[in-house]
């Protein structure tokens, strides 16, 4: 339930293009069809033969309401990437956490262009009566059809690309000499400082 509104829900699979490659569902929107559990029976009933489009180096870019499928996925040999979650106790990120999770947005913001492809048609952005509901699977199967073979790919690969994926490739494995000689000096337990001990350690960092 949301807004006092019974809703249903589809799951769509797009590639890093936004092609939309499928339309499973849709699902009733209760505790019991999570984003996990769905792509879990979808892969377990091998739902439209979905087993095979999956190549070997192929990697599924999911968000953190996949967290418990993780490991069903691996079993199956398949490669995911999610942004992480904070370890217990921490207030942030640690550096190499932060970078993966950049490194993982990065990619994935085509997936939240891609539904919102969806919602510029008037009749899946507006509430949909319930006598409406067994065909809308249907609905937003042939809305994906119409966008694949008509609108522009939210995303196309060049040379450009390949070079800032390797520059952020290389990026993320550098190390923070900044946040390191914060926590060497201990700067960030300091109290408060006058003016010229400030404008001295801004000078030195």
């Amino acid at each position: 339930m949301q807004k006092k509104r019974p809703l249903v829900k589809p799951m769509m699979i797009v590639t890093s293009t936004g092609y939309y490659v499928s339309v499973l569902g849709p699902y009733f929107s209760d505790n019991k069809n999570n984003d996990a559990k769905i792509i879990i029976h979808a892969l377990s009933n091998n739902a439209e033969t979905m087993k095979s489009w999956l190549n070997e180096d192929d990697v599924m870019i999911v968000d953190r309401g996949f967290r418990d499928s993780l490991n069903f996925l691996n079993e199956l040999g398949i490669k995911t990437e999610m942004p992480k979650f904070l370890k217990k106790g921490e207030k942030q990120h640690d550096v190499e956490d932060s970078n993966s999770s950049r490194l993982t947005t990065k990619i994935r913001w085509i997936v939240e262009s891609a539904n919102g492809r969806m919602k510029q048609w008037k009749y899946l952005a507006n509430v949909v009566p319930n006598s409406q509901i067994p065909n809308i699977g249907e609905d937003l199967r042939l809305v994906c059809a119409i966008s694949n073979k008509y609108l522009k790919p939210l995303c196309s690969s060049n040379e450009t690309d390949e070079l800032l994926g390797c520059k952020l490739l290389y990026l993320s494995k550098q190390n923070n000499y900044l946040m390191e000689r914060v926590k060497h000096q201990e700067l960030d337990k300091q109290q408060k400082l006058n003016g010229n001990q400030s404008m001295l350690q801004i000078i030195q960092l």
